[in-house]
Formats: C-alpha cells, sequence, structure tokens
C-alpha cells in the first residue's frame, strides 16, 4: 500500500482547496508556521480511509470532500470521502466507480481484501464478536499530536478484547489471539493445511519438471537476453551488409565463439559433476564403515549381557540406554545413506545429459569449423547463407529458452506463495491448539520488537531510557523494570517514536507485508532536540528508501532537507488575512 496524491476538494467556487498534492517516493514533509493547517491535511488521510474525525466548523463549511489515490499491488485506487456528519466513502478505479460505503465494518472489509489480508471473528470486552476494522490498525502507523505520543497505541474507539494486541498481531498476518469460532476455525484451517500441503507437493513436482526441461548448460534468464539482443544484431548486420564474404566469416566466428564458451560451461559444469559423484561414494563408504564399527559394538552388548555376574535381575535395564543410542545411531547413518543414493543419482542423470548436449555442441563446433574453410575458400554465398540459417536458428532456440526460464521464474514465486500460506496456515493451526505457549512467530516477533526498540532508543539518544526492552506474551514492550506510563515529557515521546520507528521496520523487512507508510503529525519537537529529531528522519528515510516504504510528517520548527528525486515537500499554497495556509480558495493563490 503506496499514498500517491491527496486532494482537498473545495466546496462551491469560493470554498477552500488544496490543489492535487503529491506524497513522496520516500518522504513526504508539511513544514510551515503552526495554524497554517497542516493537521486537517494530514487527518484528511486517515479520514479517507474511515478514521471517524471531527473537523472544525470553518473546514466543514468551505471543503467538500478528501480525496486519497492509493496505489495496492498493480492497482490505483481513488477514495473520496465526503467532508459531512455521516459516513460515506466512495471507491473509484480508473474513474469508475468500484464502490460506495456507509459504515467503517464494510470499508474495512473491501480494504483488507484488497490488501490480501484474512481476518476473523474476534471478541468484544463484553464477549460479542466482532469483525476487525481497519481503522484499529490506523494508530500502529498514524500518531496524531494530540494523544499518538503519549501511548504506544491510542485509538479512537478500544471495545476489542485484548484490542492493542490483535491489532500488533494483524499488522503482522499473524493470528488473532481470542477468536471467536475457534473449534470451527480449527477444523477449517486443518483442511486448508492439506489442500496447501498436496498443492506444494503438486507445485514442487512441477517446478522440477520446469527445471528439467532447461537446456543445457544452465543460465539465467537476463544472459539468454543479452544471447539474443547480440543474435538481432547479427541479423541485422548479416541483412544489410555489402561485403558478404566478409560479414558471413564475422557471424561465423560470433557463433563459434559462443558455442566454445558453452563447451567450457559445460565441461565445468561436468567435472563439478564427476567431482561430486566420486565424493558421494567416500562419504557412503566411511558411513558404511560406521555402521560397521556400530554393529561391531552392539554384538560386544549382547555378549556383556549374557553374562548374569553383571546383573542377575531380569531385564535390568543396564545396557537400555546403550541398545536406544546404537538404534537412534542406526537409524541415522542408514537415513544418510537414503539421501545419498539419491543425490548420486539425480546427479548421474544431469551428468548423462551434460555429456549429449557437450557432444552436440562439439559437432556443431566441428561444423562451424568446416563452414569458415569453405568460406575463405569460395565466394561466400554459401557461408551467408549458412551464417543466416545458424543465427535464425540460434535466435528461435533462444526465444523458447527464454520462455521457459520465465516459466520457472514464474513457477519458482507461486511456489513460494505456497509456501508462505501454507507456513501461515501452519501458524494459525498452532496457536488454536495451544492455550498459554506461544508460537515460534510470536516469539520472533517479541525479540525483533524489543532489538528494533533498543536501536532506535539509541538513534533518538534516550540516554536516560535502560536500554535493555523486553516485549512480553501480549507484545507490550517494558525498557529495563518501567512501564511506559512511567517516563513523562521526553523520555515518553522518544519511547514512542522508537516503538513506532521499530513496528514500521518489521514490516518494511516483509516484502509481502502492505503495510509500509509511517505518519507523524508534528512529533513533539518541543520535547526533542532537533539534532536528536533530524537522526531519527535520516535513519527512517534510510530504512524506508532500502525497503520499499514512506514517510509522511508535519513539522513546524525542526525542518528535513529533501532529496529532490525521492522526496516532496509540501509548503502553503495560499495566503489567508497575510498568513500562508494550506487550503483555501483560488483567489487565495500566492
Amino acid at each position: 500500500m503506496r499514498f500517491e496524491t491527496l486532494e482537498i476538494i473545495p466546496n462551491g467556487p469560493s470554498g477552500w482547496g488544496s490543489g492535487e498534492l503529491r506524497f513522496g517516493e520516500v518522504i513526504t514533509q508539511l513544514y510551515a508556521i503552526n495554524e497554517s493547517g497542516k493537521t486537517p491535511l494530514i487527518m484528511s488521510i486517515l479520514f479517507c480511509l474511515g478514521l471517524d474525525i471531527k473537523f472544525r466548523a470553518d473546514i466543514t463549511q468551505n471543503c467538500r470532500l478528501a480525496r486519497l489515490t492509493i496505489n495496492i499491488g498493480t492497482r490505483l485506487f481513488s477514495f473520496e470521502r465526503v467532508i459531512a456528519e455521516k459516513f460515506d466513502v466512495t471507491i473509484r478505479e480508473n474513474e469508475k466507480t468500484v464502490d460506495r460505503f456507509y459504515n467503517d465494518e464494510d470499508l474495512s472489509s473491501f480494504i483488507f481484501k484488497e490488501l490480501g489480508i484474512k481476518t476473523d471473528r474476534l471478541i468484544t470486552s463484553s464477549g460479542t464478536p466482532t469483525p476487525p476494522y481497519f481503522t484499529g490498525l490506523i494508530p500502529l502507523f498514524y500518531l496524531d499530536q494530540d494523544k499518538g505520543y503519549s501511548d504506544f497505541y491510542s485509538p479512537r474507539q478500544n471495545f476489542i478484547k485484548d484490542q492493542y494486541t490483535e491489532m500488533v498481531r494483524l499488522i503482522n498476518k499473524l493470528p488473532a489471539l481470542n477468536i471467536y469460532d475457534k473449534k470451527r476455525k480449527s477444523i477449517d484451517v486443518r483442511k486448508e493445511i492439506d489442500h496447501l500441503h498436496t498443492s506444494v507437493v503438486a507445485s514442487r513436482k512441477l517446478l522440477e519438471r520446469l527445471q528439467q526441461d532447461l537446456p543445457l548448460p544452465k543460465r539465467n534468464i537476463e544472459s539468454v537476453e543479452k544471447l539474443i539482443t547480440a543474435a538481432k544484431e547479427r541479423m541485422q548486420s548479416l541483412k544489410h551488409s555489402k561485403n558478404i564474404k566478409s560479414e558471413a566469416i564475422s557471424s561465423l566466428d560470433e557463433i563459434f565463439l559462443e558455442r566454445q564458451n558453452q563447451l567450457r560451461q559445460l565441461l565445468q559444469q561436468q567435472n563439478l559433476l564427476e567431482s561430486k559423484i566420486s565424493g558421494f561414494n567416500t562419504i557412503k563408504q566411511e558411513i558404511e564403515s560406521e555402521i560397521e564399527t556400530l554393529s561391531l559394538n552392539e554384538d560386544a552388548r549382547r555378549t556383556f549381557v549374557l553374562f548374569s555376574e553383571l546383573c542377575s535381575t531380569p531385564n535390568c535395564g543396564m545396557f537400555m540406554a546403550s541398545a536406544e543410542s546404537y538404534g537412534k545411531s542406526l537409524l541415522y547413518l542408514k537415513d544418510q545413506i537414503k539421501d545419498l543414493e539419491i543425490s548420486t543419482a539425480a546427479n548421474m542423470q544431469l551428468a548423462e545429459a551434460v555429456h549429449t548436449a557437450r557432444t552436440t555442441v562439439e559437432k556443431q563446433i566441428e561444423d562451424l569449423t568446416h563452414q569458415r574453410t569453405l568460406a575463405e575458400r569460395e565466394s561466400g554465398v554459401e557461408a551467408f547463407i549458412e551464417a543466416i540459417s545458424r543465427t535464425t536458428t540460434d535466435l528461435f532456440e533462444l526465444q523458447q529458452e527464454k520462455e521457459k526460464y520465465k516459466k520457472v521464474d514464474d513457477q519458482n514465486a507461486q511456489h513460494a506463495k505456497l509456501i508462505e500460506r501454507r507456513d501461515r496456515a501452519l501458524t494459525l493451526y498452532e496457536s488454536l491448539q495451544r492455550t498459554q505457549e506461544q508460537s515460534s512467530e510470536i516469539v520472533r516477533l517479541r525479540l525483533r520488537l524489543s532489538e528494533g526498540m533498543t536501536k532506535w532508543l539509541g538513534i533518538l539518544h534516550a540516554r536516560t531510557i535502560p536500554q535493555l526492552v523486553t516485549v512480553d506474551s501480549y507484545l507490550k514492550p517494558t525498557m529495563g523494570e518501567e512501564k511506559l506510563d512511567i517516563f513523562k515529557g521526553s523520555s515518553k515521546t522518544r519511547t514512542v517514536l522508537a516503538y513506532h520507528a521499530a513496528l514500521f521496520e518489521i514490516c518494511l523487512i516483509d516484502p509481502l507485508s502492505p503495510f509500509r507508510v509511517l505518519i507523524l503529525d508534528t512529533p513533539k519537537q518541543q520535547d526533542i532536540p532537533n539534532e536528536h529529531l533530524d537522526s531519527y528522519v535520516q535513519e527512517l528515510r534510510t530504512v524506508a528508501a532500502r525497503h520499499n516504504g514512506q514517510v509522511i510528517f508535519s513539522t513546524s520548527s525542526y525542518r528535513y532537507t529533501p532529496n529532490e528525486e525521492t522526496d516532496e515537500e509540501w509548503l502553503p499554497g495560499f495566503v489567508t488575512s497575510g498568513e500562508p495556509m494550506y487550503l483555501g480558495s483560488p483567489e487565495a493563490l500566492e
């Protein structure tokens, strides 16, 4: 999910508008003095996403609607919300109306579906079922200037049981803590896992078949495209040549060099495979020797058991541990031999294919050498025809090869998605079976959040805050042995900023996460020196640029220096009563 543009549409000819404002690829900064209208613009972004916002009377009187364009995957949506008391959001795509929503629940369902996020019915504080709302996630990536810096999570409404925990889990695509239909959900997820497992097996077999169909030597799609370009250029040179003999010999030389390069790659691959096969045989012999030693030790153990002087009690168990160890070791070593035999068989099959390809290329090199010799002795017409024929054949075969590599790449991507879906389903199933236990994904998130907060507290120069951060099973951080409500002023602001930056970075590192935006409405600049805030913003920019994220913030004293290629700075474009403003009528334009 990426923000593209924002626009406030005026209410009539004398109403207030903003003009179309384009978000930066990485940073968007609203820099202006206080009371210039920065906050209404920031609030309009979240207003379009369904957040309940009460605008002041002058805004509702002069502004008709807010329009936010968002890129979700490959689709560009326009979210238009009327600035009025009633909930009214229209979604458009390519200027055509996709849907219109009159409540938060339906809009949330649409957004979750487009973002590819599956949701479950949760439990309210009073024990009734409820769907999650997208607006419940907003406080995790938007900090408003009133309450946003007072807690890690400051929602407008808090009616879901363990709402903070549920929203952090949801934004990280992790299973919910309190699912209303837990038993039925468990059965459905088990069926989904079985289906996905079958799909993964079928997908793997298809991928293996596609990979086996690739010609030798193995290349990547980029190198094949370079060869196609070279073949096309060679064909053009032949078509426009005035000296056909010289051009034909030159083309045959190019093809000859390409075949020699193929032969060299095949020889390298053949030598590598032969080395692997030989190495596997050596390892197999060593393992078999280990098995023989184990068998001798077991025979000795059985002989000792026959001596009643050692232990006169029947089945005393003196050698039980030794017997169990023997069984486990023998099973492990035999499994290793099976794996080696499978790998060796695959490598021998591949070695045969490489040998066949090598023989073919060697024959082609022999033919090319003969054709070149003839071309030098004769007029060159036959060599010219041969060069045209070989180049055409090469071009056709390379195009086919490219298509094969494209199919493999597409299947690889689809296979990875199937595995990711199956892993998420397994995580969900495990969480549904557990009571107090924590899944490995939750433990990993707690660790990453803890490490991330420590990093960002350092960037914010938080000297008085304990750097040892622990995150409990409800995903709530503790600094040393102190909770957030102990901190005041600068310490609390820095801690909250560190938390949201850490969560933002966790989402960005996951390439499949749709949550790639962090919005800060006027960070408490009176609490943090500009140089500390600059360190924070600069690092946010680095992380966002590296992982395709966006940072949007408003400021009145600290000013970030934008990068002209990737950033945007929104400055007030209107003058009202001598003051610069972000909203205004056409006659108030500067």
